[in-house]
């Protein structure tokens, strides 16, 4: 059975207990988790679906800083006591995600000495800080042939699918650049036969091959969302697929 790897590690017991206050959806493409500066009212678990966080700016343009997936969790300021945050976090990539109320959440992990989610969630809550630094660097200083392996690379792997829907407007706001120079950028990935991409709908041919083409960021993202578990998450995906 797929499941949210953060679900997945804590005991038994506590799942159970947790599972009295899960429940599963499925979200669509640009479905809004928590709007700047609104409260968050739900911390969300993401099972297949994978989702951004967007920096917006007062001109209209935006960057992602951070995307979650199987690995993590939607929601982390409220772990850290904040109400809200200025940023804007959405649904990239449509799929299957829990979602626990805020309320429930509070008493049943942030405040509960017992609750052992709550170290799995620092642990994350690390990995994704760095995931945020490191991307602003990227952004910055790497070519956008590499940024966009980069960041198919790091999809791919939290979406469980080769195939999934991307339009081109949304993956320009993602790496903040024009969409010509997505264009320009998707086309070279195409020539080199790591992926189809027409009319929104991505096709990952050589996943590893993106894995070689990204940059160093790549793996010191990974890398610390690795030490969540104390070994490489996408066997534990591999795992639960059956592969």
């Amino acid at each position: 059975m797929r499941d949210n790897l953060l679900l997945a590690a804590i005991p038994k017991d506590e799942r159970a207990r947790l599972d009295k206050f899960l429940t599963q959806v499925e979200l669509e493409n640009g479905y809004v988790l928590i709007e700047p500066n609104g409260p968050i009212e739900t911390i969300y678990f993401p099972i297949d679906a994978v989702t951004s966080t967007l920096q917006e700016m007062s001109d209209g343009s935006s960057i992602e800083s951070g995307l979650m997936g199987v690995e993590g969790c939607i929601g982390i300021q409220l772990w850290l006591r904040s109400q809200t945050t200025p940023s804007r976090t959405l649904v990239q990539i449509s799929g299957q995600l829990f979602k626990l109320k805020a309320q429930d959440f509070i008493r049943e992990v942030r405040d509960n000495p017992k609750a052992s989610l709550n170290e799995y969630i620092a642990r994350y809550t690390h990995a994704f800080l760095n995931m945020t630094s490191t991307t602003a660097a990227c952004n910055r200083l790497h070519p956008i042939d590499q940024r966009l392996c980069r960041w198919l690379k790091l999809t791919h792997d939290r979406v469980r699918r080769n195939e999934f829907v991307l339009r081109q407007d949304f993956l320009s706001s993602m790496l903040g650049v024009h969409r010509p120079t997505i264009s320009t950028a998707a086309n070279m990935l195409q020539r080199a036969g790591l992926i189809t991409y027409s009319r929104g709908n991505m096709k990952i041919l050589d996943s590893e091959g993106l894995r070689e083409g990204s940059c160093e960021c790549f793996e010191i993202i990974e890398g610390q969302f690795d030490a969540i578990f104390g070994r490489p998450w996408r066997e534990l995906v591999r795992a639960a697929d059956g592969n």
